[in-house]
């Protein structure tokens, strides 16, 4: 009895496996919660570690001061 859903997998080490497989790691990579260390880096998260960074920096400045 068939199932609905299910899906035909290609065989191991073909190219059809090779695309299948290359075609889900690039939906993984860009999933906004990935942890792929391949995917690509917006300039937005770039900008936001620079901002947090540079308020640790200003903190802890003002805490010298203010001491």
């Amino acid at each position: 009895m068939k199932r609905k859903g299910r899906r035909h997998l290609p065989k191991v080490g073909t190219r059809a496996a090779n695309q299948h497989e290359l075609h889900d790691r690039r939906e993984r990579a860009l999933h906004p919660f990935s942890e792929d260390p391949w995917r690509r880096r917006r300039a937005g998260s770039a900008i936001v570690a620079a901002v947090v960074a540079s308020g640790v920096v200003v903190g802890v400045v003002a805490l010298i001061v203010a001491t």
